[in-house]
């Protein structure tokens, strides 16, 4: 593999992009294409797809090349499973067998099935700031787009038929053609072809008998099998680069056949490659199947994840190698592990063995932007609170995020428009994520109402003087409280190991939390007072 001639172009996505000028040096525009079959709610694995794509589209516009981006949503595929969780499940099923395209919405909000999937996909990724250019393929085939390339397909039929033979354990039949599609009155696709050596396809439905011939050049309901369709798309519309899933990636899978297929019968080429495995969601076994109900999509990643780490997290990956997306205390891990690499990439190179993890570390980052902007080596990345300090402050103020907001400010950590930006994306992701996603170990709320406790002897003592401690100083930072916590014990045999978790009690009806001196700190102990004075009356 040829190195860019650039060494800051070093990311996985340069090199998919060097070899893809390589392969068309002369290119004036570099074709990149992502794809997926709306059959269902688009989840996250199917997102692994458009940010491959979207990477190496934006690798090859760093080197100074025009590129376009298609996403071609397979809408005139089959309707073949009603996926688990959807409503109206006996409405689905009657629709069974018909294109995607033409099965109505369960949920009423759009002109089908199809639509109501891809709308949600292209909504939830407009916060990622990915720009392709989407094509219904069902439109494509019905105004008659493909008409030359289904007629090419039939004429070479024996060539296909010899391909695909290689990788079959049962032949197709001499008689076999290429192609498939829907009955115009049924909708269905339980269809049998004849081919007139010109333009003219006729079929057969097996469930009524009725013929009916189509012109293709006139467009409708006749489509190529996805084995054919993929290739014969590529010479279409010139596809460079553009990944496939490894169920596709196999030997004898969909791309080792499409390769074949465009070259022998397109007289066109096969696309830079690169295989994708599986995303996973920790907890879940197995991959997300939107046909299985085990679905997360973009849209709950984005509750958790800010947009630029949820990029960063698939851009850290090779696109080969499978990982898993959090949404237990993992998610704590992924935030710190984010932050250091911000860090990192902001650090000034030294001539040090530290420098070429600033520059992965910085390149990662740089292509996770979702507005493309790059790092700065040796300037200060803008402020952002580690996600456990601000998971803690939130549950404080009970998940007001403004108040949160004004402590970072009092503090002088939070100073300009853009960090206030910053804090208030990710203080909505944190909240959430203690809202639906937190263990139960991980959730506390200050106690509204005072609680007694029954103390006697040395947890007594210990109580009053932190009482008469923070009655003396109520204005009392964190930091000017650790003296009086260390004082509190002089003279007991007692210890924080005993008595603190009835000072957690007290305040947050739990035997540990976060950080004493922090928690009443933050709380205000003109708050905290009431609650543990109530055992001293």
């Amino acid at each position: 593999m040829a190195a860019p001639p650039d060494p800051y172009f070093s990311h996985w996505a340069d090199h998919a992009a060097t070899r893809t000028i390589a392969a068309h040096p002369d290119a004036q525009v570099y074709t990149v294409a992502a794809g997926i079959t709306p059959s269902g709610v688009v989840h996250v694995g199917n997102f692994r797809e458009i940010i491959t794509v979207d990477l190496v589209a934006r690798a090859l516009r760093e080197q100074g090349k025009q590129v376009r981006f298609i996403y071609s949503w397979d809408d005139f595929d089959v309707f073949r499973k009603v996926p688990v969780g959807m409503p109206q499940q006996d409405m689905l099923k009657d629709n069974l067998r018909r294109s995607i395209a033409d099965v109505p919405d369960p949920y009423g909000e759009h002109d089908s099935y199809a639509s109501h999937n891809i709308a949600a996909l292209e909504r939830s990724i407009e916060p990622l700031g990915i720009e392709c250019e989407f094509i219904r393929q069902s439109k494509r085939y019905r105004a008659g787009a493909y008409a030359a390339g289904i007629r090419k397909a039939l004429e070479h039929r024996d060539d296909i038929r010899r391909i695909l033979d290689q990788y079959r354990r049962e032949p197709l039949p001499a008689s076999w053609l290429p192609l498939a599609g829907f009955d115009s009155e049924t909708g269905r696709d339980d269809l049998s072809f004849s081919w007139d050596g010109d333009w003219t396809v006729t079929y057969t439905v097996a469930s009524t008998g009725r013929q009916h011939a189509v012109d293709l050049r006139e467009g409708g309901d006749i489509k190529l099998p996805w084995r054919i369709d993929w290739p014969m798309r590529w010479s279409v519309e010139g596809v460079m680069f553009e990944p496939g899933g490894k169920d596709h990636s196999s030997d004898g899978g969909s791309y080792d056949t499409a390769k074949q297929i465009v070259e022998q019968v397109y007289a066109g080429w096969a696309p830079q490659y690169v295989a994708y495995d599986f995303v996973s969601i920790k907890g879940m076994g197995g991959k997300i199947s939107s046909s299985s109900g085990n679905v997360v999509t973009v849209s709950d990643c984005l509750g958790v994840y800010e947009p630029k780490l949820l990029r960063w997290l698939f851009a850290s990956y090779r696109p080969n190698t499978e990982f898993a997306i959090s949404f237990d205390l993992d998610v704590l891990r992924i935030y710190e592990e984010y932050d250091r690499a911000v860090q990192l990439a902001h650090e000034p190179e030294d001539g040090s063995r530290k420098d070429k993890k600033r520059q992965v570390a910085r390149r990662t980052l740089d292509l996770a932007d979702p507005a493309g902007e790059r790092v700065v080596p040796g300037t200060k990345p803008p402020f952002q609170p580690a996600f456990r300090p601000l998971s803690m402050l939130l549950q404080i103020y009970d998940g007001d995020i403004a108040r949160a907001r004004a402590h970072y400010e009092s503090t002088g950590e939070l100073v300009s428009e853009r960090e206030g930006a910053m804090f208030e994306q990710r203080a909505r992701c944190v909240w959430n994520w203690i809202d639906e996603f937190a263990p139960p170990d991980f959730r506390y709320r200050i106690r509204a109402e005072p609680a007694t406790l029954e103390l006697e002897g040395e947890p007594r003592i210990a109580l009053e003087r932190l009482v008469a401690a923070l009655e003396q100083d109520p204005k009392a930072s964190d930091a000017e409280l650790v003296p009086h916590m260390k004082q509190m014990f002089e003279g007991l045999e007692l210890g924080p190991k005993e008595f603190f978790p009835v000072v957690y009690q007290l305040l947050i009806d739990r035997p540990k939390g976060p950080k004493l001196t922090t928690l009443i700190s933050v709380m205000g102990i003109e708050r905290a007072l009431p609650l543990l004075q109530a055992s001293l009356a």
